[in-house]
C-alpha cells in the first residue's frame, strides 16, 4: 500500500513537472532574448567609446539618451529574431511533449546567433572605422568593385587570423555561459496552477502576441528606420543608432531596389541614347558626349541679377487648393496672393512622386528616371547641371535647409556631393521639443533660415516638413478657423482629423507667406521660387469620383520678388516642371552669353514650348495627359482637348527621361559600338 501511494505521488510530481516544463523553457527564452538586448547595447556603447571622438563638442545628455533609447527598438527587435526559432519550440511545447530537442534547439540557436553577431561586430567596428559609419550602400562594393583588391587589402591592414582566433574564443565561452543561464532559469521552480490547460492557452496567446510585436514594431511605435535613426541631433551619434544587423539589412534592401529600377529599356525600347539626344537637341546632333548636347546659353537679364534666391520646396504642397473653385476654403490665401503680385505658373508639374525624387531633380538637374540618383556613383562625382555649382560660378553661396533630419535618404551628404556649401538639418533649429519625427515646425525652419542669411550673395535650396503626417502641431493655437471648412460643402464629409490635416496645409501655407514677406523687408533684391515636392497623398479632392487631372498631378509654382523682376518680361501664358526652375532662375542671375549645361529650359524664355514633363504626365498651359495614356487629353479643368499630339508628347517624355536614366547610371560618354547591340536587347 505505502509503494502504491508512492508510486501515485511520483507519478503526480512527474505530471506536475511536465505540464509546467513550458513555462520554464519561456522563462529561458525570456533570459536569452533579454541577454541579446544587452548585448546590442553593449556594442553601440563600444562604438561610443571606439569611435567617440567623432562626436561634436559635449554632446547633451538628452542626445545620448535619444540615442540609445531610440536604438534600444532595433536591438529588441533584432533580438526577437535571434531567439525566434527557441521561442517556437517553446510555444509548440505548451501543447506537445518536446522532451531534450528544445534544448538542443535553444544551444544550437546560441551557437548560430554569438556566431553572427561576432562576425557582424568586429566586421562593422572595421568597416565603420573605413567608412565612418555603419553598414550602408559602400559595403556592396564587394560586388561592384575589385573583390580581389578589396579582400587583400583588409587581408594586409587587419590581423584576420588573431581576429578569427580571439572571436572564435569568445563565441565559445559565451555560448558555455549563456547555455547555462538559460538552463539554471529553465530549472526554476514555477506554481503548479500554471500548468492548468486554461492557463496555457491565455500565456501561448500573449506569447505569440508578443513575439509578433516585437518581430516587426515597438509597441505604440513604427519600426526603426534609417529616417527615425536620424533624431539626436549629431552625426555620429545617428550613425551608431541603428543596430548593426538592422544597418545590413537596410543596406540590402536598398541595393535590391537599386537593382529593380527598369532601366533604359523602360522609356527606349530600342536603346538608341544618341538618336534620343538628336531628336531632344537637334543643335547638337555631332555631340561628343552627352554633356555637350546639355550646353546652353544665357539671355541675360536686363533687371541687375537678384542678391538672394530661394528655392522653398513645400512637403506635399499640391495645386488644387489654388484653383478658384476652393478659394472659399481659404487655404492658400496668402500664396494665391504671392503669385499675383509676382509670378504664378498654372501649368506645372512635380518631377516625381516623392520627396526625395524631387529634390534629386533640383539639386542635380537630371529628369527623374526611376534611379534615385542620391545613391548612384556616376552621380556622386558630380555633374555639369548640379545647380549649386552652376550658382557658384555666378558668384553665389550655396545653401540646404531641411526641415527634418540630414540623415534621411543621406540627403546632407549628398548635398555636400552636389556643390552645396552649407547643410543644415531640423535638429540644428529648434532649441525646444517641437515638431515630430519628420521635422521641426515650418516657422522654425523659416526663422532659422533668415537668422543664418547675411549680405553675401546666396542661392538657397528649402524644404519644409510640416504638411506631412503626423500632422501633430496645434493649428487651432496658430489662429486656423475649423468653422471655416465646416460652413463650406466642399468640406462634407470630411472628419475633424481630416480638416485638421487641411489646417496644416493652411499653416504652412501662412508661414512660406511670412518668411517671404520677411525676407523681402530684411534682403536686397531677394527671389523666392515656391513649389510643391509633390501632389499630395491625402487626395482629398483626387479620392472623389469626379476629378481632373489636374487636381490629381499638379503642384503650385509661384515666383515673387518686385526688385528681382523689376524689368522682366513675363509671358501670359507657362508651363513646365522641376527640371526647368533652375534653367529659369540661371537666366534671371547670369549675364548674357554664360554657358551652362541643363536639361530644363528656361520658362520665360518666349521662344521655347511651354510644357512640363514629370511623374509619368506632360502638362501644357492649357492642357493634360498621362503617357500611358496619350489620346485622353484633358484641359485643366477636365474637359476633352481636340489638337494635342499626345503621342509625340509622350515619345519626348520617354526620350527625356531616357538620357536622364543614361547619365545617372551610365555617364556622359555615349555607348560604345560594341555595347549598342546590348542596350538595345
Amino acid at each position: 500500500m505505502g509503494i502504491s501511494t508512492s508510486t501515485a505521488r511520483s507519478e503526480k510530481t512527474s505530471e506536475q513537472k511536465t505540464s509546467t516544463q513550458p513555462w520554464q523553457q519561456l522563462l529561458a527564452d525570456m533570459v536569452l532574448w533579454l541577454v541579446l538586448v544587452l548585448l546590442f547595447v553593449v556594442f553601440r556603447a563600444t562604438l561610443f567609446w571606439i569611435f567617440g571622438a567623432r562626436l561634436s563638442p559635449r554632446p547633451s545628455s538628452q542626445a545620448l539618451l535619444r540615442c540609445f533609447e531610440t536604438g534600444l527598438r532595433s536591438d529588441a527587435c533584432a533580438a526577437m529574431w535571434g531567439v525566434l526559432p527557441s521561442l517556437v519550440f517553446t510555444l509548440l511545447g505548451f501543447f506537445y511533449q518536446l522532451g531534450v530537442w528544445h534544448e538542443r534547439m535553444r544551444r544550437l540557436v546560441i551557437v548560430i546567433v554569438l556566431t553572427l553577431c561576432a562576425i557582424i561586430f568586429v566586421t562593422d567596428v572595421g568597416y565603420f572605422a573605413e567608412y565612418g559609419a555603419q553598414f550602408d550602400h559602400w559595403i556592396f562594393g564587394l560586388i561592384y568593385d575589385d573583390r580581389h583588391a578589396i579582400l587583400s587589402t583588409i587581408w594586409k591592414s587587419y590581423p584576420i587570423v588573431r581576429l578569427i582566433l580571439l572571436a572564435g574564443v569568445g563565441v565559445a565561452i559565451s555560448t558555455w555561459l549563456l547555455s547555462k543561464l538559460c538552463s539554471v532559469t529553465g530549472s526554476a521552480q514555477v506554481p503548479a496552477f500554471l500548468g492548468r490547460r486554461s492557463v496555457k492557452v491565455i500565456t501561448f496567446s500573449l506569447v505569440t502576441i508578443w513575439a509578433l510585436v516585437g518581430l516587426r514594431v515597438w509597441p505604440g511605435k513604427r519600426l526603426i528606420s534609417v529616417k527615425n535613426a536620424g533624431a539626436t541631433g549629431d552625426t555620429f551619434l545617428n550613425k551608431i543608432v541603428l543596430n548593426p544587423f538592422f544597418a545590413l539589412r537596410y543596406a540590402i534592401w536598398q541595393e535590391r531596389n537599386m537593382l529593380k529600377v527598369a532601366g533604359l529599356r523602360t522609356f527606349l525600347p530600342d536603346g538608341n541614347i544618341r538618336a534620343a539626344a538628336a531628336a531632344i537637341y537637334p543643335h547638337a546632333q555631332n555631340g561628343a558626349t552627352l554633356d555637350e548636347c546639355l550646353k546652353q546659353t544665357a539671355r541675360g537679364n536686363p533687371s541687375p541679377p537678384p542678391t538672394h534666391i530661394f528655392i522653398v520646396v513645400m512637403e506635399s504642397y499640391d495645386a488644387w487648393a489654388m484653383q478658384p473653385e476652393y478659394a472659399e476654403l481659404h487655404l492658400t490665401d496668402r500664396l494665391r496672393a504671392l503669385g499675383q503680385e509676382g509670378l504664378q505658373v498654372h501649368g506645372f508639374i512635380s518631377s516625381g512622386t516623392s520627396t526625395i525624387e524631387c529634390l534629386g531633380v533640383l539639386m542635380t538637374g537630371l529628369p527623374y528616371s526611376r534611379v534615385l540618383v542620391n545613391y548612384q556613383p556616376v552621380v556622386r562625382q558630380g555633374l555639369p547641371t548640379a545647380a549649386a555649382r552652376i550658382f557658384k560660378q555666378l558668384g553665389y553661396r550655396p545653401r540646404f535647409f531641411y526641415g527634418g533630419f540630414l540623415s534621411w535618404e543621406r540627403i546632407g551628404e549628398f548635398c555636400r556631393e552636389q556643390g552645396f556649401e552649407e547643410a543644415y538639418g531640423g535638429d540644428q533649429m529648434s532649441p525646444r521639443s517641437r515638431g515630430n519625427e519628420w521635422g521641426v515646425d515650418d516657422e522654425d525652419l523659416f526663422r532659422f533660415v533668415l537668422e543664418h542669411t547675411g549680405p553675401e550673395p546666396t542661392f538657397t535650396v528649402i524644404m519644409s516638413t510640416s504638411y506631412h503626417p503626423p500632422f501633430s502641431i496645434d493649428v487651432e493655437k496658430k489662429g486656423f478657423d475649423l468653422n471655416t471648412l465646416k460652413a463650406n460643402p466642399i468640406s462634407a464629409g470630411l472628419s475633424h482629423r481630416q480638416m485638421r490635416i487641411l489646417g496644416h496645409l493652411w499653416y504652412s501655407d501662412k508661414c512660406v507667406s511670412d518668411f517671404v514677406g520677411e525676407g523681402e523687408r530684411k534682403l536686397e533684391r531677394s527671389l523666392f521660387v515656391i513649389t510643391g515636392d509633390h501632389y499630395s497623398r491625402k487626395q482629398f479632392v483626387s479620392a472623389r469620383p469626379m476629378h481632373t487631372l489636374f487636381e490629381e498631378f499638379a503642384v503650385p509654382l509661384v515666383i515673387h520678388g518686385d526688385k528681382a523682376l523689376d524689368k522682366v518680361k513675363l509671358p501670359t501664358t507657362l508651363a513646365g516642371s522641376h527640371l526647368d526652375i533652375v534653367p529659369t532662375l540661371i537666366n534671371l542671375a547670369a549675364p548674357s552669353g554664360f554657358v551652362y549645361h541643363a536639361f530644363g529650359r528656361d520658362l520665360l524664355d518666349p521662344f521655347q514650348t511651354q510644357v512640363g514633363f514629370g511623374c509619368n504626365t506632360v502638362m501644357g498651359p492649357d492642357f493634360i495627359l498621362r503617357i500611358h495614356d496619350p489620346a485622353r487629353v484633358e484641359d485643366l479643368h477636365g474637359q476633352p482637348v481636340t489638337g494635342v499630339d499626345g503621342a509625340s508628347l509622350a515619345r519626348h517624355y520617354r526620350e527625356l527621361h531616357a538620357l536622364g536614366w543614361w547619365r545617372a547610371m551610365k555617364g556622359s560618354q555615349w555607348p560604345a559600338a560594341t555595347s549598342s547591340a546590348s542596350e538595345k536587347k
